[in-house]
């Protein structure tokens, strides 16, 4: 606040001044009084729905009040509800009138007694309550009037300007920052992106390598078990031609020892003569 002048952080915050002006205060004490009594109309019909409960911290004047009140708000309703003699509906209006305005006397003349109640009776939110804070904005609203000087409505006037100046180019700077945001945002995204792509093309390859592995082997594997086959097979075709070829050289042997023995055998009998 050490930049902003005097003047206009009276006009600005109008609450932390006290009226000084005798009409000032003329006006503000009937704009506060008519609030209180805003509120009290406001809380009485609540107040003689429980009437038993607060009749004790009403007191007996007020409580006399608020039933007679009761009994005319009934009797009027009454009369509403079947037109018919009008006189007598003007009466009981006026009666109601005066008996609203006695009650509201008496309280404002316990403002205690009016705090306490308003403090402990809970009312639900209504067009009243509409009415009533748009009061207290028109008071507040009077009361900046009330205080503020020519100069000071100037000032006022060239320091809101300032503002609105101010507050414009911080939404342009705001605007620019978040334009820079934006393209460093989607900078980024397409960066994470194209990661994100180079990632599943290598998550593709490597399944793409690790099946064409997985069929090689297989195809090796497959090629083996044939060559092993064939290589058997032929073992077997060869273990047994030379079986037969020694099966052959057998009887071959056992022929020439047959022929040598007989040989022999003519050997001797021609050495024998």
């Amino acid at each position: 606040r050490a930049g902003i002048p005097l003047g206009v952080m009276k006009v600005l915050d109008p609450r932390q001044l006290k009226p000084d002006i005798t009409e000032t205060e003329r006006i503000l004490t009937v704009l506060d009084e008519t609030i209180v009594k805003l509120e009290i109309t406001r809380l009485i019909p609540r107040v003689i729905g429980s009437l038993e409960r607060y009749a004790r911290m009403l007191g007996p004047e007020i409580t006399s009040s608020l039933l007679e009140h009761q009994k005319l708000s009934v009797e009027i309703q009454q009369l509403l509800a079947s037109p018919g003699d009008e006189e007598s509906r003007r009466a009981v209006e006026q009666h109601l009138k005066c008996s609203l305005r006695n009650i509201l006397r008496l309280f404002l003349a316990n403002p205690l007694l009016y705090h306490g109640l308003k403090y402990k009776v809970r009312v639900r939110e209504s067009p009243a309550d509409v009415f009533i804070r748009a009061f207290m904005e028109f008071r507040d609203f009077t009361l900046e009037r009330l205080l503020t000087s020519p100069d000071e409505e100037k000032e006022k006037i060239h320091f809101m300007r300032d503002i609105s100046l101010q507050v414009e180019k911080n939404v342009e700077t705001i605007s620019a920052l978040q334009e820079e945001l934006a393209a460093v945002i989607q900078t980024r995204d397409e960066e994470l992106n194209r990661k994100d792509k180079m990632i599943e093309d290598l998550k593709t390859s490597m399944e793409d390598l690790a099946k064409d592995c997985k069929a090689e082997i297989q195809h090796i594997m497959e090629e083996g078990e044939n060559q092993q086959k064939e290589d058997e097979k032929a073992s077997k075709h060869r273990c047994a031609r030379l079986k037969q070829e020694v099966q052959l050289l057998g009887a071959r042997f056992n022929a020439l020892v047959l022929e040598h023995r007989a040989s022999e055998l003519v050997l001797r009998k021609v050495k024998g003569r």
